[in-house]
């Protein structure tokens, strides 16, 4: 496997409508998803979703804490357009343009902060203050959630997946996993 490149495509049209295109043939997605909503607060006041996309995830938990506000954080033209035209009508969605490879903008404190496929495409060591931003935005109590491709842990189990989904062997990620940290 090769080292991760730095080239960011989201800004291109093209790519981010490719995903849109493949992105439900994700392999266990949904299962991760579900997973992903178990751990949210059922109190919850305050998301945050990281990476936003065209705001899938963010219409999930919406469905399973209705009575929260929500800030919506993505980058890329393509998907801010689709997130404004999903919610532009919803008063409990900020939608806040933001690189995750730059320090987080002041958002507040979050109840919840939740991603999904997102954070994989940001460097190794931007994303370890990027976890410790995250940490520093949650509220005592409050929760982490990221759904994310993991390493395989053989190079055959890399291809045979590479080989079953729209991961090219272009990258070095595979399955998905979901994880939660809690903030004490």
């Amino acid at each position: 496997m090769t080292a991760q490149s730095n080239i960011n495509l989201w800004t291109s049209a093209e790519h981010a409508l490719e995903y849109l295109r493949r992105a439900d043939s994700i392999p266990h997605r949904t299962e991760g998803e579900a997973v992903l909503l178990e751990f949210l607060p059922p109190d919850a006041r305050r998301i945050l979703d990281l990476g936003s996309g065209d705001g899938r995830l963010l219409g999930l938990v919406k469905v399973a804490r209705p009575q929260a506000s929500f800030v919506a954080v993505d980058f890329s033209p393509t998907m801010l357009e689709t997130l404004q035209n999903h919610f532009a009508s919803d008063a409990s969605v900020s939608i806040v343009a933001h690189d995750l490879d730059r320090p987080l903008p002041a958002l507040g404190q979050f109840d919840s902060v939740v991603s999904s496929f997102a954070i994989h495409h940001v460097p190794h060591d931007r994303k370890r203050r990027l976890y410790e931003e995250v940490f520093n935005l949650l509220v005592p109590g409050g929760v982490f959630c990221n759904l994310e491709h993991v390493a395989s842990p053989t190079i055959q189990l890399h291809q045979n997946f590479s080989a079953s989904s729209m991961f090219a062997p272009r990258t070095k990620t595979l399955p998905t996993s979901s994880w939660m940290l809690k903030r004490s």
